[in-house]
């Protein structure tokens, strides 16, 4: 068995189709795979064909975008049941957010002489609303960066063109959307906030009657040291225990599929109460 439950298609800012993904973890040797675009769920229905086609468990995810305390955070919901009112009409909200993000960002970004917005939208193939990663990858394509690296050091940026701040919706709202559509939310890769100890136990204690009951203990970036950590603040909260990779392409070689590491026997994994999946990964 092997699992990874936070990964990207090009229905979001991955590079891959659902399909294209579903087959490269296969060949990977995953057995349980999330596919948890950003604020939305579009890819769902290829993604289930595609795992149902080489015989891998496809577990429905969607990751929204959310706010506490003016810092963004990330929620990854898992084995929801897409079609459920409460979950879209909050894909649709983040979906506007983002449009109208991307649309002030093409005015920012022109009022410095940088118009890509013909090479942003060309990205997308009418799929979806235009991430950061997107604005990156034009810029690059343009010369105004030699990476994303550099495009997101230059621009993108607060202080930089381009940057737009955004207030997401509450983690309350997020927690709800996920909840009602039978879901299990959980705080996506909790190391990248950099926040102290402290301050994630005080994030913990909030977020928890939010709905939010899980926490990514291993993901592709997380250390020995950060993995215990997060266990131990698993065991110390109750907290459901996930894995994932946050894989986005096949190029970004520190987030491969499958390269988190297995969860710590003593945890309660996130898939022990999911309820809208047929196959889960045994306990």
């Amino acid at each position: 068995m092997k699992v990874d439950l936070h990964c990207h298609s090009y229905f979001s800012d991955g590079s891959l189709s659902p399909t294209e993904l579903v087959r490269t973890a296969h060949e990977h040797g995953i057995t349980h795979l999330a596919l948890t675009d950003h604020d939305t769920v579009d890819g769902l229905a290829e993604a289930r064909k595609a795992a149902n086609d080489v015989g891998l468990c496809l577990i429905n995810g969607v990751e929204f975008s959310c706010t506490w305390e003016k810092q963004l955070l990330h929620v990854v919901g898992l084995d929801i049941d897409p079609t459920n009112n409460a979950l879209r009409a909050g894909v649709t909200i983040n979906k506007q957010f983002r449009a109208d993000r991307a649309e002030a960002m093409f005015e920012d970004l022109e009022q410095h002489n940088i118009d890509i917005r013909e090479s942003v939208l060309a990205q997308l193939c009418d799929r979806g609303v235009p991430t950061r990663p997107h604005f990156a990858q034009a810029l690059v394509e343009h010369g105004y960066a030699k990476d994303k690296k550099q495009a997101f050091k230059r621009y993108l940026v607060r202080g930089k063109p381009g940057y737009i701040p955004m207030e997401w919706p509450s983690l309350e709202d997020v927690g709800g959307w996920i909840t009602q559509a039978g879901g299990v939310a959980v705080l996506a890769h909790p190391n990248r906030y950099k926040f102290t100890r402290t301050k994630l136990s005080r994030l913990i204690v909030e977020m928890v009657p939010a709905g939010v009951c899980g926490i990514e203990v291993s993901t592709s970036t997380t250390d020995k040291q950060q993995t215990a950590m997060l266990g131990q603040l698993s065991l110390q909260f109750g907290l459901l225990a996930s894995i994932g990779s946050d894989f986005h392409s096949p190029d970004q070689p520190w987030a491969r599929l499958g390269s988190a590491e297995d969860l710590s026997k003593e945890l309660k994994p996130v898939w022990a109460n999911f309820i809208n999946s047929d196959e889960k990964p045994a306990c």
